[in-house]
C-alpha cells in the first residue's frame, strides 16, 4: 500500500489501525528510522493494495499489521524509533522485496 503525503511525498504502508474512529497507517518513510502514523485524511492513498503477509491484531487498539511486525515483536520499538528494530525490519522487508535493497 503506498500513500502520498501533501508535499508528494510517496510512503509505503505495513500496518492499518482504528482508533477512536478515525483509520491511521503506519508508513515506513525514508531518512525517519521507524514507523510514522499518518491520519487517512491527511494524505492521499495512491496504491490500497497491501503486499506481503498482514496480520490482524487487537488489544486496545485494532489493525492490520505486516506479520514481522507482530511476530518478532517489532511494532512498540519501531514505533519509538529503536535502530536494532528498525534495522532487523529493513531487513526483512528487503528479504521480501517490499522496499529497494538501498532503502535506509
Amino acid at each position: 500500500m503506498k500513500i502520498k503525503e501533501k508535499d508528494g511525498t510517496i510512503v509505503d504502508v505495513f500496518a492499518i489501525y482504528w482508533l477512536e474512529n478515525e483509520t491511521l497507517f503506519l508508513g515506513l518513510p525514508k531518512n525517519y528510522g521507524g514507523l510514522l502514523a499518518y491520519k487517512s485524511r491527511n494524505v492521499q492513498v495512491i496504491d490500497s493494495t497491501l503486499y506481503g503477509t498482514f496480520k490482524y491484531f487487537s488489544t486496545h487498539i485494532k489493525g492490520i499489521y505486516h506479520w514481522a511486525l507482530i511476530k518478532e515483536a517489532l511494532l512498540d520499538d519501531i514505533i519509538e524509533r529503536d535502530e536494532v528494530a528498525y534495522n532487523r525490519f529493513l531487513e526483512i522487508l528487503k528479504a521480501e522485496g517490499q522496499v529497494n535493497p538501498d532503502f535506509y
